[in-house]
């Protein structure tokens, strides 16, 4: 897992995610997303098109919304500060509330 960058998510919960990451890992403009809360981290995976996951397009500018109970959940708002990481074995992105890598 590797560090990329601290980043705020907009009023909304948007998010952007780098582009050489997202061309790496295969996360194309309109690829379906599923974002799983695993303690106090949010896993952003390629869809395994479940219906009862948390899904999510990305957006033609690299961007998704990080879901208002996952916000919620983990008092997420403008102010927060996240931690966004890479695990390029898993491909998935992954946020943390802090910047550990463990």
């Amino acid at each position: 897992m590797d560090f990329l960058k601290k980043i705020r998510a907009s009023k909304l919960g948007t998010i952007s995610l780098p582009k050489k990451e997202r061309t790496e890992l295969g996360f194309e403009p309109g690829t379906l997303m599923e974002l799983h809360l695993q303690g106090e981290e949010i896993w952003i995976y390629h869809s395994q098109n479940d219906a009862n996951k948390n899904q999510r397009n990305l957006s033609n500018k690299g961007t998704l919304t990080i879901p208002a109970e996952f916000r919620n959940l983990l008092n997420i708002t403008r102010e927060t500060e996240l931690y966004l990481f890479v695990d390029r074995e898993m491909e998935a992105f992954i946020i943390k509330l802090n910047d550990s890598i463990e």
